[in-house]
């Protein structure tokens, strides 16, 4: 066993067992449940490979990597103990085939018989490994990042069609259908049956007998249960529908309040579409138009990480990022301010005092010295750091042409980052440097 490896509880091949172990549990309690109910008692190839998925999975199970109080162990010791005392007699059960081994013993049994009985509470028994279907969609949800309202939608979707199924049964096994009939043609209308009653919808085409007592209270306990499962539905179903996209519904209500308020202060169509169009270029890159971080409340450590991650591509178009150090990187993401620019719009005026630098992460500037276009910068460009450097009004502008993502790096932070780091200091100063020789003009040439 030291050789065997051990799978890891959220990883791809834990997930795929987890997909296949769930659509086995689903298919045993539909085909066993069905076979019992028409005393079909012979064993074939379905029934052997259900078994033998089942008793893999105690073999899976006990490679598997366990979570307790939120540490991973790869202990196999640690694995087994865990796996005993939680779900292993659980497992063992429904992988031992424990009907088959009963006719083997009594025989099929008579219709009535205790031996009937007997197989019954074994076929109720082998179907507990539907208490660990919970266990199996929380480790799906984990490693799928699923949304949880779907997960939910899709657990009562399991749950419901395991109700729906057993209804179909029982009002077989309360001899409410067409004996004459093929097995598959009683249960395809009892399926029926059970469906249009728990739909609240009854036509009528089927409906219990008036001399039976037992198909009348049958059919009154399922309607209060279609009743019930119609408010749940109602009551929950539609809520969880509406929160498979959180975001979205909170960009909707969104872009509903802010139409709202333009109407009612009557702003301009033209700036209306302006603002509506930054609301909707949030949404299509960012899927997200809250100023609000979410993950504000991490420790700070992971929140740099994840800033590292999200502005990976900036990191690799900036020239000064390119090659810095990462005690520097660290330092100075920290400190950069993400903005977001239209079309036709100015990042800086000329003549303003120069109070930041950008760095360009996407989109395309223009640099207007008095009224004139003199260079046009792109992805991974910086702009406004001669200002900061010689203390001076900027004597450029910059003009968006298309919807720009830039980072605003304040004066105060861009002199201790200068201060901090020579290195930084030294490739500001060659930059502006360079910029100022190869854009000089027989005018003076602009202090971005």
């Amino acid at each position: 066993m030291s050789n065997f490896p051990v799978f890891s509880n959220t990883g791809l091949f834990k997930t795929v067992w987890n997909i296949i172990v769930l659509l086995s549990v689903l298919l045993f309690s539909f085909f066993f449940s069905y076979r019992f109910t028409f005393h079909i008692y012979e064993t074939d190839f379905l029934y052997w490979l259900l078994i033998f998925i089942f008793s893999l999975d105690v073999l899976v199970n006990f490679n598997s990597t366990v979570k307790i109080e939120h540490t991973v162990s790869t202990d196999r010791r640690i694995i087994a103990k865990h796996y005993i005392k939680s779900w292993f007699v659980i497992d063992f059960i429904t992988a031992f085939p424990l009907d088959v081994a009963t006719l083997a013993i009594f025989g099929a049994p008579e219709e009535g018989s205790k031996g009937m009985f007997l197989l019954l509470a074994l076929q109720i028994i082998t179907l507990i490994k539907l208490l660990k279907v919970k266990k199996i969609t929380k480790e799906l949800r984990d490693y799928l990042r699923m949304n949880p309202a779907m997960m939910r939608l899709l657990t009562f979707a399991f749950w419901f069609s395991q109700a729906v199924h057993y209804i179909a049964l029982g009002w077989i096994m309360i001899g409410a259908v067409e004996i004459s009939r093929s097995s598959v043609d009683q249960y395809i209308r009892a399926l029926y049956w059970a469906i249009t009653t728990v739909a609240t919808i009854g036509y009528g085409d089927y409906c219990p007998n008036h001399d039976d007592n037992a198909q009348i209270i049958f059919t009154m306990v399922v309607q209060i249960f279609g009743v019930g499962m119609y408010g749940y539905i109602i009551g929950n179903v539609s809520g969880l529908i509406a929160n498979l996209d959180v975001a979205r519904a909170n960009f909707l209500k969104k872009i509903e309040e802010v139409t709202a308020y333009l109407k009612t202060k009557k702003i301009p169509e033209e700036l209306q579409d302006k603002i509506l169009n930054y609301y909707y270029y949030l949404w299509d890159k960012k899927k997200n138009i809250s100023d609000q971080n979410p993950l504000a409340d991490l420790p700070s450590s992971l929140n740099l990480e994840v800033m590292l991650y999200l502005n990976r591509d900036m990191l690799r178009k900036v020239q000064l990022f390119k090659n810095a150090q990462e005690v520097f990187v660290r330092e100075a993401i920290q400190m950069l301010t993400p903005l977001i620019y239209m079309p036709d719009d100015y990042i800086i005026r000329q003549g303003e005092y120069g109070d930041c630098m950008y760095f360009l992460s996407s989109g395309e500037v223009e640099v207007i010295v008095d009224d004139q276009r003199v260079a046009t910068l792109g992805p991974g460009s910086t702009f406004g750091e001669t200002a900061l450097l010689v203390g001076e009004k900027r004597n450029a502008s910059i003009f968006t042409r298309t919807y720009c993502e830039v980072f605003r790096l304040a004066k105060s932070d861009f002199d201790h980052l200068r201060s901090r780091f020579p290195e930084f200091d030294d490739e500001i100063k060659k930059l502006s440097h360079r910029r100022s020789r190869k854009t000089v003009k027989p005018r003076k040439q602009g202090n971005l």
